[in-house]
């Protein structure tokens, strides 16, 4: 390798050109990164990744680039070599002849060992076993040793019965030796085989990738994985490429035995065995639960016998309720879904022949009065009440805002007639505010 001096017909302008050539590379090299991280199918059946990582021949540009700018001003040959049994040693030429090759790996006979290995104080040592076969029938006839084997203090390699189990073909490969830490349920003895800190919000202690295979393994005879700090676990949506009609769900690839996502609207799956996928139902108060009720004698006078309106209290001289309207909610779906939306009321007339009819309002929806459900109650004595039912199914979709409504009429025009609802009250001189309960309510399913 030629070396710059004074009289180089090269000049620092060379130097800088190549030096912006390598920051370029370096930029294209971030994006391949980002743009790669979260393509991968991550199921571990070998699916077809969506944008295979190859970052290869741009590390090798990078790398000539960065030899060219620098010259032999950086990059200096430096001999190291040493003979059998002894350590490797930088800056000494080999004593070696042509015909003797140096080994830098266990030789024969020999238990398996790391190329470099550090180790703390106090370990056990590892070559004292001899190497033997193991006992697991599937166990493959060699073993790929670690580049570096990092053993802790008071760390040793796993045995299987008295005979040293090196398992893995991983470049890396820790053993943990033993601690006790306090605990809030006593003191407990831990051991740590690799541990990744982070710093700050945005640190990572640990990553694995993969292009369509496992980014992050854990085996063990007891949990695989766990949270064990806040107990906290991240999962972004899946990319609209692996969803059936982005950004729904549920997603396009077949799962493993057991898995779980979410599309791009936030709603969850999880896969049953042969391979389907079904969507998670939420719970909760005004989550997937709406309803809303009085206990207020209602009282609907002179009705037009065709318009369908609130309920309100009853507000007749000797009366006198106020307030209102009570059975009304108000619907912001997190998820597409069904709604089961019911009505029950305890209804009555002042006056034979006036039936009452209660209907079910949903704003928006398109239907007649936006009544997508109705019900008619009615007898020939006056003043008796009956319990009276209604039911609708409809679709809403996620993040509409719906008004629901119970509301009411009578079976045709009756001007001065009154119809009511509420039975009672109870106990009886509980008063006209404690009648038997009208309510609404709406059951979300969702539907993906």
């Amino acid at each position: 390798m030629e070396e710059i001096t004074k009289a180089d017909p090269r000049t620092i302008d060379d130097v800088a050109r190549l030096t912006a050539e390598v920051e370029a590379l370096r930029s294209r090299l971030d994006t391949l990164e980002a743009g790669g991280r979260h393509n991968g199918n991550g199921n571990g059946n070998g699916s077809p990744h969506q944008a295979p990582q190859s970052r290869r021949d741009l590390l090798k540009l990078a790398g000539a680039a960065a030899a060219g700018a620098a010259g032999t001003i950086v990059l200096n040959a430096m001999p190291a070599a040493a003979t059998n049994t002894n350590p490797i040693l930088l800056g000494n030429q080999t004593t070696n002849d042509a015909a003797t090759t140096t080994d830098i790996f266990p030789t024969t006979a020999t238990a398996p060992a790391p190329l470099f290995q550090a180790t703390g104080q106090g370990v056990t040592t590892t070559t004292t076993v001899p190497p033997t076969t193991s006992s697991n029938p599937n166990a493959p006839t060699t073993q790929s040793i670690p580049l570096i084997g990092a053993i802790g203090p008071g760390g040793s390699l796993p045995t299987v019965g008295t005979a040293n189990d090196y398992p893995g073909f991983a470049p890396i490969q820790g053993v943990g030796g033993t601690a006790t830490i306090t605990t809030t349920t006593g003191a407990k003895p831990v051991s740590e085989g690799v541990n990744g800190y982070g710093f700050g919000p945005t640190g990572i202690g640990t990553t694995g990738e993969s292009d369509i295979g496992y980014g992050v393994v854990g085996g063990s005879g007891g949990i695989d994985i766990a949270a064990l700090g806040n107990g906290r676990i991240l999962q972004l949506a899946l990319p609209n490429a692996m969803l059936t009609a982005a950004p729904k769900g549920p997603p396009n690839y077949a799962p493993n035995d057991y898995e779980n996502t979410r599309d791009g609207n936030g709603l969850v799956y999880v896969s049953l065995a042969g391979g389907a996928w079904v969507p998670l139902q939420f719970g909760g108060l005004n989550k997937a639960l709406f309803t809303a009720a009085t206990t207020k004698l209602l009282a609907l006078k002179s009705s037009d016998g065709a318009t369908f309106v609130d309920m309100m209290p009853d507000s007749s001289p000797g009366i006198g309720l106020t307030g209102g309207p009570d059975l009304v909610l108000s619907i912001t779906p997190v998820f597409d879904c069904y709604a089961l939306i019911t009505g029950a009321a305890s209804l009555y007339t002042d006056t034979a022949g006036f039936n009452q009819a209660i209907g079910i309002a949903v704003t928006p929806s398109g239907a007649a009065q936006n009544i997508v459900g109705w019900a008619e109650s009615g007898g020939s004595a006056v003043n008796s009440p009956n319990a009276a039912h209604v039911e609708s199914v409809m679709a809403l979709t996620r993040g509409t805002t719906y008004d629901v409504r119970l509301k009411w009429r009578t079976n045709k025009s009756a001007p001065g007639v009154t119809i009511r609802s509420g039975a009672g009250p109870f106990p009886s001189n509980a008063g006209l505010a404690n009648v038997s309960p009208t309510r609404i309510c709406a059951f979300l399913w969702v539907n993906p």
